[in-house]
């Protein structure tokens, strides 16, 4: 199928989504772009959204009822289908994804996953709902991937760049093995602080993960330019950041659920982070993203 860009305009801001993965490619506040271009030489996506899993899982397999399932993608496999625009109103874009043969064949649940996007004044709402259609209960993570462009110049470095929470944070970390599986053991990172720069070297274990921080909000700014964006996620645990080696480009990433630990026992409902939706009930969830120039 042809992937196909639905736009919409509404006060000054204009959004582009292309119906592989319901995948938004824009945000413009007056004219200005906030979203990742998806160069290819450094990461060919710009939002991929992540359903039913988040991250890696380990081996490929998991284990469902005494059953083995195989699945090889990262992050699921919602972000390489088609999703169909259902609905369309004056300032929102309501996109559909069901279960079908193929996905339970490697995911033995039955769902409609919808991704509503509502412009806001400034700002983008992105709603997520999950109906699960299965006899039984269902079990899923589900996340968010939107990358945004950081203006690199002769006046601008990456490390003019950073990113700053709401409230100070004492945090730490996930640590990452090189297969992208979770240690057990987490590591200090933030010591009664809320900034965290941007470097070329910042990601090169992998993205930085924090679990049930304090504040519900991050905003990435920039030293030297009054351009900024604001995402809220407060109904999220899990907050991720992550991009390429000296990219212009940053992830941030809520998410419920999160990559398989290396110890993990292989059962999906003892998964880290799993959500467990009971039958004919419906899941939702929110970001606020809000750009300002």
């Amino acid at each position: 199928m042809e992937n196909t860009l639905n736009t919409l305009k509404y006060g000054n801001v204009e959004i582009g989504v292309l119906s592989k993965g319901a995948e938004l490619s824009s945000y413009k506040v007056d004219g200005k772009e906030f979203m990742w271009d998806s160069q290819p030489e450094f990461w060919a996506a710009s939002s991929p959204v992540l359903f039913p899993f988040v991250g890696v899982i380990k081996d490929g397999k998991y284990i469902f009822e005494g059953k083995d399932y195989e699945i090889t993608t990262r992050h699921g496999f919602a972000r390489n289908n088609d999703f169909d625009l259902v609905e369309k109103g004056e300032n929102f874009l309501k996109f559909k994804f069901s279960s079908n043969e193929e996905t339970l064949e490697k995911y033995p649940f039955e769902f409609d996953f919808f991704l509503i996007y509502t412009i806001t004044d400034n700002g983008l709402e992105i709603k997520y709902e999950v109906l699960n259609k299965t006899k039984g209960d269902m079990y899923f993570s589900l996340g968010a991937h939107p990358a945004f462009a950081l203006e690199l110049n002769d006046e601008i470095k990456l490390e003019d760049y950073y990113l700053e929470f709401e409230k100070n944070e004492n945090a730490q970390i996930y640590q990452l093995r090189s297969d992208a599986l979770i240690l057990e053991e987490k590591k200090d990172y933030l010591k009664n602080e809320k900034i965290i720069k941007l470097s070329g070297t910042i990601f090169d274990n992998d993205a930085i993960i924090f679990e049930n921080l304090n504040s519900a909000k991050v905003t990435l700014k920039c030293s030297k330019s009054t351009r900024e964006l604001s995402m809220d996620y407060s109904q999220f645990p899990f907050i991720a950041f992550w991009s390429k080696s000296k990219a212009p480009f940053v992830c941030i990433e809520p998410w419920f659920g999160i990559s398989d630990f290396a110890n993990c026992t292989g059962k999906l409902e003892e998964k880290k982070g799993i959500l467990k939706l009971k039958e004919n009930d419906v899941f939702t969830a929110k970001i606020i993203i809000n750009g300002k120039l």
